[in-house]
């Protein structure tokens, strides 16, 4: 009986390899993004489908990802192109169920709700995108539904270091690793052994040198330390000046205590920072008022941009602080824009936008602060944390990740994947 076409061609990987092969009940997988990990698991519990099972004649199996919508997305629709025909006895689009001639049956889910797995003993499965997985839903729910049947499990992923569930994934990955699992082991490989050097060059450009070995590199990345990891003292510091004849974009902070905005000139695909404002005990309209003593002469526009909660949050007394702009007439006057989206993108989003800027994996650096900018400075070489305690910083970086988000937001980057980088599977095919 034949395997569907999507199958080869199949590039050899000796990681790959070990995987398939290797008799470990559960396998935790680390690898980078478009490696292959996802793709080899597809084929993985598909052919488990026609494997016998004794003593449990109509075996259930299972495929999950973080979300029933991440789920259906990524794997239902390969699933079935990937199951041959003449395994089929039917396919439930209702439950998202595959049901084969050999009596086995595999079902997708998603884990937003961890007790869809449970009810069942499976005799093996997959779950994707571990770092995204609630923690404890693998103790709770998932090892429990394979204790019957001694199922196995592939637990698979890139090694964040956000995630709800990265903690927990790297500890079981480690502890597979260092054998203190005697029923598991562990898998690494970087996305450049299957990727192309287009593929990978494309990454190094589009990210900060930290994500990039995180996403791409496959590396478990430590969070201890600054939160700005591309910012350099001597590298990102250098003399930006004001340029009447260009732009200003202002990014703000709405914080009462203190106010910051950050001024910059944009210059093609750069960031220089020229000024900062940095206000205790003030309100908008004041810093507005601040702004324009500055820059009462400017002529070559001006561009604002910053937090998007504050199109209803009020810092001073009677207009929401957006408006407060709009209304402003000497900006008005002075050819001001505004552009403010609905809300927000991630704390964690605009400082991987903002760390790419600084340094991408390719050691371009695309943004620049002055030296008398010295609250953002700091803020950039101390803030440790997402949420930091300390109430002056924060604050400076928050402006400048709006700003970094507002003219290069991070898209999303197309990757080769699919069947042409996978290891061809030696298990036997029982038909």
């Amino acid at each position: 009986m034949s395997l569907p076409e999507r199958w080869y061609p199949l590039r050899p990987h000796p990681e790959q390899d070990r995987l398939w092969n290797d008799p470990h009940r559960f396998k935790l997988v680390a690898a980078g993004r478009g490696s292959g990990k996802t793709e080899l698991a597809k084929r993985r519990i598909i052919l488990a489908l026609s494997e016998p099972t004794p003593g449990n004649p109509e075996p259930l199996y299972f495929a999950a990802a973080p979300t029933h919508d991440q789920a259906r997305r990524v794997w239902w629709e390969d699933l079935k192109k990937l199951c041959p025909l003449d395994w089929v006895s039917s396919i439930s689009e209702s439950d998202n169920s595959i049901h084969t001639v050999f009596g086995s049956t595999l079902y997708l889910t998603g884990l937003d709700k961890p007790q869809r797995i449970e009810g069942n003993q499976y005799a093996g499965g997959i779950v994707d995108e571990c770092c995204d997985i609630r923690p404890g839903a693998f103790a709770r729910s998932i090892r429990p539904a394979l204790s019957s049947h001694r199922g196995w499990c592939w637990r698979i992923g890139v090694p964040k270091r956000f995630g709800v569930g990265a903690a927990e994934f790297r500890l079981a990955w480690e502890q597979a690793k260092n054998g203190e699992a005697p029923d598991s082991a562990a898998y690494w490989w970087p996305s450049a052994d299957i990727l192309t050097a287009d593929e990978v060059d494309a990454a190094k450009q589009a990210l900060s040198a930290e994500d990039y070995e995180e996403q791409y590199g496959a590396k478990w990345i430590d969070t201890q330390g600054v939160l700005f990891s591309g910012f350099s003292p001597i590298e990102s510091v250098r003399p930006c000046g004001y340029d009447p004849d260009e732009k200003i974009y202002v990014s703000c902070d709405f914080n009462v205590n203190p106010m910051c905005w950050v001024l910059a000139h944009r210059y093609g695909d750069r960031i220089e920072v020229f000024d900062e404002i940095f206000i205790r005990n003030t309100n908008t309209a004041k810093t507005l008022d601040a702004l324009h003593g500055r820059y009462e002469d400017h002529y070559g526009g001006w561009l604002f941009t910053g937090d998007a909660t504050s199109r209803a949050r009020k810092t001073s007394a009677s207009q929401s602080d957006y408006l407060t702009i709009y209304n402003d007439q000497r900006f008005i006057q002075a050819g001001r824009a505004v552009r403010i989206g609905s809300s927000n993108p991630s704390i964690v989003d605009r400082v991987a936008a903002t760390n790419r800027l600084l340094c991408n994996a390719a050691g371009q650096r695309r943004l620049h602060v002055d030296p008398h900018c010295t609250h953002l400075i700091d803020d950039l070489r101390l803030r440790a944390e997402v949420h930091d305690a300390n109430s002056d910083l924060t604050h400076s970086t928050d402006a400048l990740g709006y700003l970094v988000w507002t003219l290069f937001p991070i898209r999303p980057i197309s990757s080769h994947t699919a069947g042409r980088v996978m290891v061809i599977p030696r298990a036997p095919i029982h038909a």
